[in-house]
């Protein structure tokens, strides 16, 4: 019995393989879902920071650049990975010598710094040496349907804003676009 319950597992284990084969990241690929591709959220990121590293290049802050970045809203009909984008603008920017604030992480590290002043651990941790950010970035990713030639075309559109917090002036505004045509085989794919 063990010997025909073997070759029985290793046929089953072999046969439910998905035929998967990796592909090369840096080659550019549209989505067939709608959705945004990981490449095309980093390149926004790219061209967001060089556009908020220029202002700044023009209008330097004597106390130097913290920026937080609000969380991004997603206004399509796709479910678009929006932390690529957000992580992909930390990065660069930080790359820039523009620094990000985790603004949503204060009670977290409040209750570390709180917990290293009972003598329980072998520093203090002091929470005046907290930052606050000067500018807040806010993006949202919007989308648009409309028909050319007899075409159903569907545009999503990356909006950013980088705001002043004390004045709420917007020192930079800059938004990206991507456009995808629907297919008309196959049912309601791109």
């Amino acid at each position: 019995m063990k010997n025909i319950l073997l070759p029985v597992f290793i046929l089953l284990i072999t046969g439910c393989a998905t035929g998967a084969r990796q592909l090369d990241t840096s080659k550019q690929m549209s989505s067939d879902t709608g959705e945004l591709t990981r490449s095309e959220l980093e390149s926004a990121a790219g061209k967001f920071a060089g556009a908020v590293k220029a202002h700044f290049q023009a209008h330097p802050e004597a106390n130097g650049i913290f920026v937080a970045l609000l969380p991004t809203r997603n206004d399509t009909s796709e479910q678009i990975p929006v932390e690529v984008l957000d992580n992909a603008l930390v990065d660069s920017l930080r790359k820039n010598g523009i620094f990000t604030i985790r603004t949503q992480d204060r009670s977290q590290a409040l209750k570390e710094m709180e917990f290293s002043m009972t003598g329980l651990t072998d520093g203090t941790l002091s929470a005046g040496k907290m930052k606050s950010p000067n500018y807040f970035i806010k993006i949202d990713i919007s989308e648009s349907m409309f028909s050319n030639q007899g075409k159903k075309i569907i545009e999503q559109i990356i909006n950013i804003e980088l705001r002043n917090v004390e004045t709420q002036v917007v020192t930079v505004s800059d938004r990206m676009a991507f456009r995808r045509q629907v297919q008309k085989a196959g049912g309601t794919g791109w």
